[in-house]
């Protein structure tokens, strides 16, 4: 299937890196909460950046200084806005996860890069060139 994981059949069968899988999952909480699947009190957290910026048109968060780069309003807001159009657009939660994770399999194998960095609030962006489908 690739030649980081020569032996592997499926991507359900790979394990990402640690921050990879934190950055997944908080990515599947994100997704969840923007779309509706979770308590209001989470829903409420959140806003998009309103105005004719960049970010706006992106359908960014608002990122609310955090005096903790622990807080989850904090990096699920950086995690989400980091996250490409196309796969904020998905249409489930599954077809998200595997799209996404399938993205950070392909990022791992052509990012020459790439290094881990388990600390608790990196988020990895990928380059801009890598194509993700």
């Amino acid at each position: 299937m690739s030649k980081l994981y020569p032996c592997v059949r499926t991507t359900a069968d790979i394990w990402l890196p640690l921050h990879l899988r934190r950055q997944l999952h908080l990515s599947n909480y994100m997704y969840r909460i923007i779309n509706g699947n979770c308590p209001t009190n989470y829903m409420n957290k959140f806003r998009y950046i309103s105005g004719g910026s960049r970010s706006g048109e992106n359908c960014n968060l608002y990122v609310d200084r955090s005096m903790s780069h622990k807080n989850f309003y904090y990096l699920g807001a950086k995690c989400w806005n980091s996250l490409p159009m196309d796969l904020r657009e998905a249409s489930d939660i599954s077809s998200f996860s595997y799209s996404l994770k399938r993205a950070f399999i392909s990022y791992l194998e052509t990012d020459p890069n790439y290094t881990p960095n388990n600390h608790f609030d990196y988020l990895y962006t990928p380059p801009s060139q890598v194509n993700i489908t």
